[in-house]
């Protein structure tokens, strides 16, 4: 069983025992004069005692996965679960065993319930730890815990001691106190914060000016002006855009949906001009995997303000490395991209080989699922011995699954960049994770090729020869092409230490704050946007990030500006290729190991790539030393960058 499942397994358990020593407890209240209130009540009492157990259990298995899965079990949960249960066999067991035995009991009921009680609200602990306090475990949040356990246990013995209604209020108005103070201090620990992590961000909630030590500003890191650019014009649009297969949507798009295909070649200088038409909340573009100077990244409230309706701006950047990337708004992006504000960016070296190139986004719409634009099967004609590049782009929230039959291939390229010693694939379907990319490169064979999703089988692309017909027969259910063992190994000794910056990204989700509302937020290190502290640089560092994923959702981590090099998964290292990727899948329960060369300063967003998740509050910034921004998040503009 994985740790991930032993940590569910815990809660499960915290939730069984905390319901079984309850319900001793009120089987003793309620029961006190029969006798086989007494039998039964040992009974459950063992059972939640064996749960305690289970879980000590549990967290000594885990703990080899790393202290960040156990940390607040234990340190508080399992303490707490221990000693009241232990307090409770002490106190309920001998008086329970004389009552089975007909003998008279000295120990007031009340007590032997207060007792039982108190070891479920005991258990509960590590329900509240589990989905509030998280990780890390503050001393103010463990403090507070214990503060509210004691007050409880203490209005439970008062009430079945039959004390006086002023003793009972009394209390209960200390433990109202104490939950409210608590959620003060985190309510104003949130808008506290937001000042700190501005700084620590380079911008805020509240207008920033540049900083006087700051030597430049985000604004500044720009693209000189170049004679004869590549011109791309974009328009932000609401649109009726009608499919293919004749059915039609509603759409939010760059003219069209996918926006239009922008194709380079390696060395062009390009220039995007965004103009908005009537996006009322505003939009921008970020160019996702393509390590643009800062001021080009297309943030809003970070490297420029939200692109509002009548208004234009434009970006300019150098294509210096060849691959597939694409483009989005990062103005409301989680609606923004889900309703279509997307396209495509291919990047050709000077001299391109011959061969059919295919750019295939897949993009869900609802219950509708596109695959290059096409939410039909299609068809293209390819003549037998043809090299073939696909390339395959998951744009929605969640990882998708490709798979390529009918011929051998080969996952050349990942994420923009080339992989080491590729060998043929075949019968195994491909994971991309959300905003990520694969080149496939295959060889045309004289019958056809499939090429789908498994998220809508019936959406697919056949390749078929001249005068020849599609496969009939698509396998499905896979095996995973794993790229971990793919390819071979090739030399990354630049980037194998010692490192100038060191991080640990712990992924979770709990109950937090945001917007001065509490919602079940996903969180870095315990907090969410904007009070995650940035990960300071300075240029030319060598950073290495450890990222732990304790929760039970995906994560694609995605840093702007960079790609960054997978050391490990879990603690092991690729045997293949060289993973060099800009969005990298944290899956439930994994720790991963990557690093980066900061040689492209800035003000940079690392966010999961679930738009969703970043909304929620999964986002921080990698903040170059003397860097600043102008923008300010919300203002003027309502800059919302998820």
């Amino acid at each position: 069983m994985s740790h991930q499942s032993l940590l569910g397994l815990d809660l499960a358990l915290c939730v069984v025992g905390a319901a079984l020593w309850l319900a001793s407890g009120i089987v003793v209240a309620r029961n006190s004069a029969s006798r086989w209130g007494p039998r039964l009540t040992l009974g459950i009492a063992l059972l939640g005692t064996l749960t305690v157990v289970g879980r000590i259990l549990i967290v000594i298995a885990v703990r080899e996965a790393g202290w960040w899965f156990i940390e607040e079990k234990a340190l508080l949960a399992l303490p707490v679960a221990a000693l009241t249960a232990l307090v409770a066999l002490v106190i309920a067991v001998p008086p329970l065993v004389r009552r089975t035995r007909r003998r008279p009991v000295s120990v007031p009921p009340a007590r032997v319930a207060t007792a039982l009680l108190a070891a479920g609200y005991g258990s509960a602990v590590g329900v509240v730890t589990t989905l509030i306090t998280g990780y890390p475990l503050t001393l103010f949040a463990a403090l507070s815990v214990l503060v509210l356990l004691v007050l409880l246990i203490a209005i439970t013995a008062a009430v079945l001691s039959d004390r006086p209604p002023r003793t009972i209020g009394g209390l209960a108005a200390l433990a109202v106190l104490a939950l409210l103070a608590s959620a003060g201090y985190g309510w104003l620990g949130t808008a506290a914060g937001v000042t700190a992590a501005s700084a620590s961000h380079g911008h805020g909630i509240a207008a920033a000016p540049v900083e006087p030590e700051a030597s430049v500003s985000v604004a500044d890191i720009r693209t000189a002006q170049t004679e004869n650019p590549v011109r791309v014009t974009l328009e932000a649009q609401q649109q009726r855009v009608q499919l293919p297969s004749g059915a039609s949507l509603d759409a939010w798009s760059y003219g069209s949906v996918p926006g239009q295909p922008i194709v380079v070649h390696q060395g062009d200088t390009v220039e995007v001009e965004l103009r908005n038409r009537d996006i009322e909340d505003g939009v921008t573009v970020h160019w996702h995997g393509v390590d643009v100077p800062n001021g080009e990244d297309g943030v809003a409230g970070v490297t420029q303000n939200a692109v509002l309706p009548g208004r234009s701006f434009t970006y300019s950047f150098v294509a210096e490395d060849t691959g597939t990337y694409w483009y989005h708004t990062h103005q409301h992006s989680a609606e923004g991209v889900r309703r279509g504000l997307y396209g495509t960016l291919v990047v050709l070296p000077v001299a391109a080989p011959p061969q059919v190139d295919l750019t295939l986004p897949l993009h869900t719409f609802g219950e509708t699922t596109l695959l290059g634009g096409s939410d039909r099967r299609d068809t293209v004609e390819v003549a037998p011995g043809q090299p073939v590049r696909l390339r395959l782009i998951n744009t929605d929230q969640v990882p998708r699954w490709f798979t390529v039959t009918g011929a051998p291939f080969r996952v050349v390229a990942v994420d923009g960049r080339d992989l080491s010693g590729p060998t043929d694939v075949a019968d195994q379907a491909l994971r991309i994770p959300a905003g990520g990319r694969y080149d496939v490169q295959l060889t045309m064979p004289a019958s056809a090729v499939a090429v789908r999703t498994a998220s809508a089988p019936e959406i697919r692309l056949d390749l078929v020869a001249p005068g020849g017909r599609a496969l009939d027969d698509v396998p499905s259910g896979l095996p995973t092409l794993d790229l971990f063992t793919y390819g071979t190994p090739a030399a990354t000794s630049d980037m194998d230490g010692p490192y100038d910056v060191s991080d640990t990204l712990v992924l979770d989700r709990a109950m937090r704050f945001m917007n001065g509302l509490p919602g079940f937020g996903y969180t870095v290190n315990g907090a969410v946007y904007p009070l995650i502290p940035a990960t300071e640089v300075s240029e030319g560092d060598l950073v290495h990030l450890t990222v732990v994923n304790r929760g039970t959702d995906t994560h694609p981590m995605h840093p702007h500006g960079h790609h960054v090099l997978v050391l490990s998964r879990n603690g092991v290292a690729p045997t293949g290729s060289p993973l060099w990727l800009d969005t990298f899948d944290v899956q439930p329960g994994e720790v991963w190991e990557v690093a980066l060369r900061a040689d492209n300063p800035g003000i940079w967003m690392d966010h999961c790539h679930n738009l969703d998740h970043a909304a929620e509050g999964m986002l921080l910034h990698l903040a170059y030393a003397g860097v600043a921004s102008p923008f300010e998040h919300g203002g003027p503009a309502g800059n919302q960058p998820e």
